[in-house]
């Protein structure tokens, strides 16, 4: 119970931080796997709002992720590390903004991932993206050990409010 507390929580600091977002801003999430803190009661509320959902599909392992035009309700399918992603005839689109899950977070808003780096190849990719790091607050450590490749995010959304970072 405590967890979809927390997910519904965040949502509403999720969509305090994102209200001023243009309505067509295509949002990227993810669909929550392991212990992620759930990103889908902000889904809904952001599609209720208008705005077009997108979900990542792994291609590969050392590439970027493409995202697939999602909305609440259309059928997923597996996809590779355990995730759910839409199917292959769902059209491509390149997130605005994305919701990213990670392990840890710090108060510079660099996150520690799987370890896989597929998001920070995605942001690389595409740097106009805005990211948002999606997490419970009890994921905060005092500093994520940083490589040149990481990607200090815009802020991180938790269920007690939003960390922007500190500088």
């Amino acid at each position: 119970m405590l967890g979809i507390k927390a997910a519904e929580d965040a949502a509403v600091h999720g969509m305090d931080l994102l209200a001023n977002l243009e309505p067509s801003t295509v949002i990227g999430a993810y669909w929550p796997i392991r212990s992620e803190l759930d990103p889908r009661f902000l889904m809904q509320k952001l599609e209720q709002t208008g705005f077009p959902l997108a979900l990542p599909e792994v291609t590969a392992r050392d590439q970027a992720l493409i995202f697939r035009r999602w909305g609440l309700g259309d059928d997923l399918v597996p996809g590779m590390f355990g995730t759910q992603q839409p199917a292959a005839d769902a059209p491509n689109v390149v997130p605005d903004v994305l919701i990213i899950p990670l392990l840890a977070f710090d108060a510079d808003c660099y996150r520690l991932g799987y370890g896989a780096g597929h998001y920070d190849r995605t942001l690389a990719a595409h740097p106009h993206i805005k990211a948002f790091g999606f997490a419970y607050g009890a994921q905060f450590v005092e500093d994520v050990a940083k490589e040149a490749h990481d990607w200090p995010l815009q802020a991180i959304i938790t269920e007690t409010g939003t960390v922007l970072p500190r500088v």
